[in-house]
C-alpha cells in the first residue's frame, strides 16, 4: 500500500498531537461529517480481514470493497501476481477510499509475501476453499484474528495459498452450478461471520491510536486542501 506524504507524517505522531489536530481538523467540516467519521470509525473493525488472490475482473474486486467497507472491515489485501488492481466506479462507488487497502505486487509471485506479512500480524488464515477438512461457517471459530482467504472462480487458490492456509470454509450450495462467483463468495462468508462477530463479547472494535488514525485519514479525504490546512496548524 502507497502512502500520502500526509499520512506519513501522521503515523509518526503522538496521540495527543493527532488528536489536537482531529480538533482543528473539526473547524474545516461540517458537524454532521465529522460525527459521521467518528461514527464509523467506532464501528470498523481489524478482528478480521479479507484476502483475494489474482482477481482479474475488476468488477469483482470492486465489488468485495464494496462489501467490505460495507460491513466495516477495514483491511483488504489484494495479490497480484499476474493481474493488477483496477476499479469499476460503478461497482465500488468509491468505497475503496475509506479502505486500507494493502496491495502487493512487486513480485512475480506475492502470495507468500503477503500471507507471511498477514500472518506476521497476528491473523489465522481461513482460505474458502471444499476440501477433506473443511468446515462450515457456522462452525469457524471466531474468537482469534482470522484473514480469509479467496481465490478466482476460475482457478481458485493456489497451491502456495493452500498450503499456507491455517483452516478450510465452505459456503453451503444446493444447486448444480459448482460454485459461488467470488465476489458472492466473499459477501456471504463476511455477512456471516461479522454478524456472529459483532453480536458476540469479543473485542472486536478498533484501538484508541487506530481509531484516531483513520478519523485523520478520513477528514483528510473530506477536505480540498488538506495539506495546506495541516501546514496552517503547525505554523
Amino acid at each position: 500500500m502507497i502512502l500520502s506524504g500526509l499520512f506519513c507524517v501522521f503515523i509518526n505522531m503522538e496521540l495527543i498531537e493527532k488528536q489536537e489536530l482531529i480538533a482543528y481538523l473539526h473547524h474545516f467540516i461540517t458537524e454532521d461529517r465529522h460525527r459521521r467519521i467518528e461514527e464509523i470509525a467506532s464501528l470498523r473493525t481489524r478482528h478480521f480481514c479479507i484476502v483475494v488472490e489474482n482477481l482479474y475482473q475488476s468488477h469483482n474486486t470492486s465489488a468485495i470493497l464494496r462489501t467490505a467497507e460495507c460491513l466495516g472491515v477495514q483491511d483488504v489485501y489484494l495479490i497480484e501476481n499476474n493481474f493488477q488492481y483496477e476499479i469499476s466506479p460503478q461497482v465500488s462507488l468509491g468505497s475503496q477510499k475509506w479502505l486500507s487497502i494493502h496491495q502487493y505486487n512487486q513480485q512475480e509471485t506475492n502470495t507468500i509475501p503477503c500471507l507471511a506479512a498477514v500472518k506476521k500480524q497476528g491473523y489465522r488464515i481461513v482460505a474458502a476453499l471444499p476440501s477433506e477438512k473443511d468446515c462450515l461457517l457456522d462452525d469457524i471459530a471466531i474468537d482469534q484474528r482470522t484473514a480469509f482467504l479467496f481465490g478466482t472462480e476460475l482457478d481458485g487458490l493456489t497451491p502456495a495459498a493452500i498450503a499456507m492456509a491455517d483452516a478450510f470454509v465452505k459456503i453451503p450450495m444446493y444447486g448444480f452450478t459448482e460454485s459461488y462467483n467470488v465476489s458472492v463468495s466473499v459477501a456471504l462468508t463476511m455477512m456471516h461471520v461479522c454478524g456472529r462477530l459483532r453480536k458476540s463479547d469479543i473485542p472486536w472494535q478498533l484501538t484508541k491510536e487506530e481509531r484516531t488514525d483513520l478519523e485523520l485519514q478520513w477528514i483528510k479525504k473530506s477536505l480540498k486542501d488538506a495539506d495546506g490546512i495541516v501546514e496552517r496548524f503547525y505554523s
